[in-house]
């Protein structure tokens, strides 16, 4: 009886260090445009949650295509209105040529402000697809960092059971390396 006791004790006490632990491992919150928080609501920095995904490189590797895809959205989304921009203003001054001057009989040549205008459009059109696909891939990258810390995926790298018998009796050893 009393070492049914002392049994019980033993595995409230594994049973209350499990749940301290699972306390400690981090849960990650994806907030929009990029932005990801600890449980904490504390935002985290790129650098930061790299860290705390390189114990899964295929993560890793997903959340660095979802970060260097935010980079070329915003850089297509910041550089097409401009470039845009820059060709409307093209198309605009190169016939100033002709309204100035009701004598000018020269040719106006308008292919380059036009090449220049929808080069700015193209890069607009293209941001938009690029943006969702960014946000899509860290969301996954999110989801998957809590489901493999809610099931303990990989959290040992190889786990051995072993029946054990000597002298005083029969006994399981687990071990986790």
């Amino acid at each position: 009886m009393n070492i049914l006791v002392g049994m019980k004790k033993i595995f409230l006490f594994l049973f209350i260090l499990s749940m301290s632990l699972k306390s400690w491992s981090q849960i990650l919150v994806y907030k929009g445009s990029g932005v990801i928080a600890n449980q904490k609501n504390t935002v985290l920095t790129p650098n930061l949650v790299r860290i705390a995904l390189t114990k899964n490189p295929d993560l890793l590797h997903e959340y660095n295509i979802g970060r260097r895809k935010l980079t070329i959205g915003n850089t297509l989304l910041i550089a097409g209105p401009i470039v845009l921009g820059v060709g409307t203003m093209a198309y605009v001054i190169s016939g100033f040529d002709e309204g100035m001057n009701p004598e000018f009989e020269g040719k106006l040549n308008r292919s380059i402000p036009k090449i220049i205008m929808g080069t700015g459009f193209a890069a607009l059109l293209i941001a938009i697809p690029v943006r969702i696909g960014f946000s899509r891939k860290i969301k996954n990258v999110v989801a998957e960092y809590n489901n493999q810390n809610a099931t303990g995926y990989k959290q040992f790298e190889s786990t051995k059971v072993d029946l054990i018998t000597n002298s005083n009796g029969i006994g399981l050893r687990l071990t986790l390396n």
